[in-house]
């Protein structure tokens, strides 16, 4: 995976990190559901080492230096 750095307007949340990170098809479809709104089970999202899913999902606010992990797990036997 790749790290970098994102500017973002003042305010954005974790959905508007993932609107500029997904700017493909191919990419979108990798991190949500065919309804193109809800994350895939497979996928989380932690900021600064919390879970989204513990403060406020995709509305979750960003700050200056947040470090973001998105993770996909994928499973088999």
């Amino acid at each position: 995976m790749t790290e970098g750095e994102i500017s973002l307007k003042v305010g954005a949340n974790v959905r508007d990190l993932l609107s500029v990170l997904c700017d493909t098809d191919d990419r979108r479809s990798k991190l949500f559901d065919s309804d193109g709104k809800t994350l895939r089970p497979n996928v989380v999202i932690r900021k600064n080492g919390r879970f989204i899913v513990h403060l406020n999902w995709l509305d979750t606010v960003l700050e200056e230096n947040d470090v973001i992990e998105i993770l996909t797990f994928v499973s088999g036997g």
